[in-house]
């Protein structure tokens, strides 16, 4: 499998915001937050068709993650978590991208989701660096505190998913389906502590 190590550059990372993103009522026409079950105007249930896109997957996972439920307590575990979560969430908001799962010691995002945006291998790359820089405080922090290491690993790939909203009445969740993420998942298994692994693919693209 072709991939690259991600290293610090002089590459402009500077996004321009996009709009757009949402999913329209077919009865009433107003625009929804993505993964929305009811329209906010006229209650209607979104249920939209699936569609298949060329998307950005980044895919974050907390190293060793195991070792510090083990070593600490589960409030404090949840506290750590918990904030980490919240600098990637807003990091990949700020570049265009959207939260796919949260996944108990990590998160998937997908960039490429908003309509119009093209350059999503770019806003996935940058975000992969926006989030390291944005973690030191935290890691800092955990480090202080706790004496041990709090770090991410990360892995980006660029490739086709099924976009679209799966469940029942009573969950439903606007997720992707494909190879893309499965590969994407594979990187991140093949990443140090503290290292974004890119897929050849993806780097061809920005």
């Amino acid at each position: 499998m072709a991939m690259a190590l991600l290293a610090p550059d002089s590459t402009d990372t500077s996004i321009e915001p996009a709009t757009g993103i949402g999913l329209r009522c077919r009865r009433c026409a107003s625009q929804n937050p993505v993964g929305g079950r009811f329209c906010g105007e006229c209650g209607t249930p979104l249920r939209p068709r699936c569609e298949r896109r060329q998307v950005s997957v980044l895919l974050v996972d907390v190293s060793g993650f195991t070792a510090m439920s083990e070593r600490l307590d589960p409030e404090e575990v949840r506290e750590i978590m918990e904030a980490a979560f919240e600098v990637i969430e807003d990091t990949v908001h700020r570049h265009d991208g959207t939260i796919n799962q949260f996944l108990g010691d990590g998160v998937m995002a997908l960039f490429g989701v908003v309509a119009g945006i093209e350059d999503h291998p770019r806003r996935a790359l940058s975000a992969a660096r926006a989030i390291q820089e944005g973690l030191e405080p935290l890691r800092e922090t955990v480090r202080r505190r706790h004496g041990m290491e709090f770090r991410v690993r990360m892995g980006v790939h660029t490739g086709p998913v099924v976009l679209g909203v799966i469940g029942g009445d009573l969950r439903t969740d606007y997720t992707a389906a494909g190879q893309t993420t499965g590969v994407a998942a594979r990187l991140v298994s093949l990443a140090r502590a503290g290292e974004i692994v890119v897929s050849d693919y993806t780097r061809a693209l920005v």
